[in-house]
């Protein structure tokens, strides 16, 4: 709506559905980079406020405004973002997180001047409903890393990541989740190099209701189908993508699990902030978080958190071991 036809370095591409109290102070940390030459692509994929008024308030002609008919989700609106970009590299931003004002001239300069990669991202911070910080992700910088951890777990931010826009992978349609762990591993299964910066270049929102439990089950099957994938890639050549059928291999999740998902929500956030802490070394508020959490109910994890609170030593095997770095 708002951009004319120049082509820009950069294309950020945002889908946006819910987020309302955050989204201002989210558009506003894209147009407020350092590196200025970019259009911003946002999507909005049936959010129940008015976005085109509260992005219209901006007054930004590098804004590019999209309206679904109706909600298609993440991977859909970013197929479309994507086939609407005209940047030399595209960046991805989720509604509700803060990219830091340097994000992307450290991104650009960096793709710009290694160009043996193909896309990086970076480390993260995160932070609550109320911006306090939960605790830093630290990413390892070494692309060998990358290339052999991702298959196992995935270990680049999705919306920390900045790539080249030259066709080589794209999303696929039928992954409702775990969209970037496929495209991810359909760059490493063509020898691309992908990897991250330590610097901490976004600040993401991790709130309740950013998290999603009902659909559990769906999340397990699309990453699982992600790494079968990837290593039918590099076994034959090919993958069996087309022939995937999702309805008949995923239960719709009933109304009792849809109440007890929303009954678990806030307590399964708070067990979750607790990890972040212990891992960063925030012992004593960890402690006190589990403590709370298990007057509640007993839970064996929690019970194993509390007792390595008191074995900082173990905490740093740990992550020692799973190649991550909390501060």
């Amino acid at each position: 709506m708002f951009m004319n036809d120049i082509a820009k370095k950069i294309s950020v591409i945002m889908s946006v559905y819910g987020y309302e109290q955050y989204i201002d102070d989210s558009i506003k940390s894209i147009l407020n980079q350092t590196f200025k030459d970019f259009e911003f692509i946002i999507i909005n994929d049936g959010c129940s406020y008015d976005l085109l008024k509260k992005i219209e308030k901006f007054g930004d002609d590098r804004i590019v405004y999209m309206k679904n008919p109706e909600n298609i989700g993440l991977t859909l609106s970013l197929i479309k973002a994507v086939e609407k970009s005209k940047g030399k590299y595209i960046a991805r931003h989720d509604a509700g997180n803060i990219s830091l004002e340097n994000r992307f001239e450290i991104q650009h300069t960096f793709l710009e001047n290694n160009m043996r990669y193909q896309l990086i991202g970076s480390s993260v911070e995160l932070i609550d409903e109320n911006d306090n910080t939960i605790c830093k992700i630290i990413a390892n910088s070494n692309p060998d890393h990358t290339r052999k951890k991702m298959p196992l777990y995935n270990c680049i931010n999705h919306s920390t990541i900045i790539f080249r826009n030259n066709g080589e992978a794209d999303y696929r349609g039928k992954f409702k989740y775990s969209q970037d762990y496929d495209f991810y591993l359909n760059l490493l299964s063509k020898k691309f190099i992908l990897g991250n910066t330590e610097e901490v270049l976004l600040k993401e929102r991790v709130i309740p209701s950013s998290i999603t439990y009902a659909r559990k089950n769906e999340q397990e099957f699309f990453r699982n189908r992600a790494r079968q994938f990837y290593f039918e890639r590099i076994k034959y050549g090919r993958d069996s993508y087309d022939s995937m059928e999702i309805t008949k291999n995923i239960s719709e999740p009933d109304q009792s699990y849809r109440e007890k998902n929303e009954s678990e929500g806030l307590y399964f956030y708070n067990k979750q902030k607790i990890y972040y802490q212990l891992f960063s070394g925030r012992v004593k508020e960890a402690r006190k978080g589990i403590l709370e959490l298990l007057k509640i109910r007993y839970d064996l994890k929690l019970s194993l958190y509390l007792m390595a609170s008191f074995l900082p030593f173990l905490v740093r095997l740990v992550n020692k071991i799973k190649g991550r770095e909390y501060r």
